[in-house]
């Protein structure tokens, strides 16, 4: 009998370590904030304007990246660039570029979707994103 209870206290033990050593990690606290008025409302044909984004975290990223992304792909506004990254740090500053191509009045509601993604990597495998949407009129 005493033996029995020498396993399960053992085996009890080792499911009690196992959960404290396998406890996850704090999230990390990461903040992402646009850095002046983000896209302007209405664009002229041939005019860019660049979105600069501030990411600031508490605990060490793998990488930062800003991309745009559009419900109208080519059309109205469009990329110049793909965007941008930043390597290891707790800290970066990313800029995306867009430029007004052609008027977006056939468009619904006559302005173009358009969206500044954030990404910010860290190790382990999470991922923080967020996403600063605007509608913008070229006439």
């Amino acid at each position: 009998m005493k033996k029995m209870f020498s396993y399960v206290g053992l085996a009890l033990m080792m499911v009690l370590m196992t959960g404290v050593l396998t406890a996850a990690a704090p999230m990390p606290a990461t903040e992402v904030t646009i850095v002046g008025d983000g896209l302007p409302e209405v664009m002229n044909v041939g005019e860019t304007y660049t979105v600069t984004v501030y990411v600031k975290s508490d605990q060490p990223f793998t990488s930062a990246q800003v991309m745009a992304d559009f419900q109208y792909a080519g059309k109205g506004v469009v990329a110049v660039k793909g965007g941008d990254r930043a390597g290891q740090g707790t800290e970066a500053t990313l800029q995306v570029t867009f430029k007004a191509k052609s008027s977006t009045a056939r468009m619904t509601n006559g302005v173009a979707p358009v969206s500044v993604v954030v990404g910010v990597r860290y190790g382990g495998g999470y991922v923080y994103v967020q996403s600063f949407d605007y509608l913008v009129r070229v006439p």
